[in-house]
């Protein structure tokens, strides 16, 4: 069971180590300091605090890594954009543009989904217009 009494390598304190319960309290009071714990609600609090706290933190951490990992992907996208638009040759090229919104992290959702649907279909649509009308514009002129 994790009470959130856990040791510096994340194993709980053993039995037969030589420090008291007294001595692994003090010493872990920092951290629960650091993370926004009160003194009144460590020494004197709810037991399960300590737990919901330490479990604040971790979920504080994976959102800051994934932050970080976003700021990385964008760096990454900055740069590569930047250097696809140098040319050496001295010819005219396309320029890429950066991204013009931020990429999307949560899902789309079922209305989102439709009209995605809905927007491919009247694309595929109007292509296969357009290629009606080419072949009725160039099957017209043989007769």
């Amino acid at each position: 069971m994790d009470d959130g009494l856990t040791e510096k390598g994340g194993d709980p304190p053993s039995p037969s180590s030589d420090k008291t319960y007294a001595q692994i309290f003090k010493e872990i009071f920092p951290f629960y300091l650091h993370i926004g714990m009160t003194y009144e609600q460590f020494w004197h609090g709810d037991l399960s605090l300590v737990k919901y706290y330490r479990q604040a933190h971790e979920l504080k951490n994976e959102e800051q890594n994934q932050i970080m990992w976003w700021n990385g992907y964008y760096t990454y996208i900055a740069f590569a954009t930047a250097l696809s638009n140098i040319h050496l040759d001295g010819k005219k090229h396309k320029v890429n543009e950066y991204l013009k919104e931020p990429l999307r992290i949560k899902p789309l959702t079922e209305e989102e989904k439709a009209e995605e649907v809905e927007k491919a279909r009247q694309k595929v649509i109007t292509q296969l217009n357009i290629l009606k009308a080419n072949w009725d514009a160039q099957h017209s002129e043989d007769t």
